[in-house]
């Protein structure tokens, strides 16, 4: 069975990369004894340097008025439904991320740290805390069974090495949710389990010479989101 090393960037104020991620696993179940995936997570800022605010103001501010934030959150939230999601745009939060990031990169288990991302997404787009607190983080982190976390939340390392993370996705597309599929095939994007499955069999089968993508899905970078 071959081994698939996946690099995902995303960010928690990101409204697709939640979809993302449960078609993602979607994916990766079904294809259970054909590939054995190795996810790495990356971080990813939406909103470097912001500070929190309303969601639907800053949806409001990115796509040009009431209209089109609209359209975004019925496509947004007709979508998390068919994933199990629900999505609280009236509660939502947007800014910096930075914390929850740091969050995840100081576990060192990656089965805990994935626990400690699905806690952060839904706390964030569902339940309406407040996910910039460090004292929430760290009661979330306790909550998901994170024992005598070291939260490095002004480390100067961690913060070189989330800048790295952004670094390494501007080369490969612009913005988030992104699947990078053993270093050379990737998906960017929302897109659906279908798309991710043949990712993973085509990284399983062969690494092309060049990169090569699986086309574009729903995604949302520093300048907005599609919808």
């Amino acid at each position: 069975m071959k081994t698939v090393a996946v690099e995902v960037w995303s960010d928690f104020v990101c409204p697709w990369c939640w979809i993302a991620k449960k078609r993602f696993e979607k994916a990766v179940n079904s294809l259970a004894g054909q590939a054995q995936v190795v996810v790495t997570n990356k971080a990813y800022r939406l909103a470097k340097r912001m500070r929190p605010m309303d969601y639907k103001t800053a949806l409001h501010q990115k796509l040009g008025g009431a209209a089109g934030a609209d359209r975004m959150m019925t496509a947004v939230s007709t979508n998390g439904l068919l994933e199990g999601l629900v999505y609280n745009f009236d509660t939502m939060r947007f800014g910096d991320t930075t914390a929850a990031h740091v969050l995840i990169k100081s576990i060192s288990s990656p089965e805990v740290a994935e626990l400690m991302a699905e806690r952060i997404y839904k706390a964030a787009t569902t339940d309406g805390l407040n996910i910039f607190d460090q004292d929430v983080l760290a009661s979330l982190a306790k909550e998901v069974g994170v024992t005598d976390p070291l939260f490095e939340f002004d480390s100067a390392r961690v913060s070189a090495e989330i800048d790295r993370d952004e670094m390494e996705a501007s080369r490969i597309a612009n913005g988030v949710p992104l699947f990078l599929f053993n270093g050379k095939v990737f998906v960017s994007g929302a897109q659906e389990a279908d798309v991710f499955e043949r990712a993973i069999l085509d990284a399983a089968r062969e690494m092309p010479e060049a990169m090569i993508g699986a086309g574009e899905g729903e995604s949302c970078g520093i300048d907005g989101c599609t919808h």
